[in-house]
């Protein structure tokens, strides 16, 4: 792994399986009245990247280990480098090749920054490449909130393309039979 900074997705399904289901709001505001369990994850927060990818890099090292130093109990940050891995167990358990499993979860450009919930569940937009402008940890601090709420983006709203309103860096899917190890 070129970064090596965060931890590397394997097995898609048993990451999600880790994450807690979610809870329903309480219905009375006050002290709890079970005694308060240790916090779950409940979000995966999930940076696909390429080894070669110079964005990619940036993302992981600038806005994505900071968030396992953070150490946020709600948050699993797992890290699937895509041009170093040939098979992959994807959400149904399945073992899939790299390339099912990019399509699968929507991914054709990194970086792509996926927000997962329970059964691979999307809790927000993806952020797909790095902006220009500066403003990526604002744009990742608005994702990880509406993932934590819960929120799902509304259908027809996500674009193919880069998930911010100006131009983005990224670097594109290199054909499906190129796997370096």
């Amino acid at each position: 792994m070129a970064g090596a900074l965060l931890p590397p997705l394997r097995d898609l399904r048993s990451e999600l399986a880790a994450l807690a289901p979610p809870q329903a709001a309480p219905a009375q505001r006050g002290p709890p009245a079970a005694p308060l369990l240790p916090v779950l994850p409940v979000l995966l927060v999930l940076l696909v990247s390429r080894q070669d990818c110079p964005y990619c890099l940036e993302v992981r090292r600038n806005y994505l280990a900071p968030l396992l130093r953070g150490a946020d109990p709600r948050l699993l940050v797992r890290e699937l480098e895509s041009d170093t891995v040939a098979e992959l167990v994807d959400a149904a358990g399945q073992r899939q090749s790299i390339a099912v499993v990019l399509r699968q979860l929507g991914v054709s450009f990194f970086p792509t920054v996926l927000f997962l919930g329970g059964g691979g569940r999307t809790l927000a937009e993806p952020l797909r490449g790095l902006d220009q402008a500066g403003f990526y940890g604002a744009y990742l601090e608005r994702r990880l909130q509406q993932a934590l709420d819960g929120a799902i983006p509304i259908p027809g709203k996500e674009r193919a393309g880069a998930s911010f309103p100006h131009q983005a860096l990224c670097c594109d899917l290199p054909p499906p039979h190129k796997v370096h190890t």
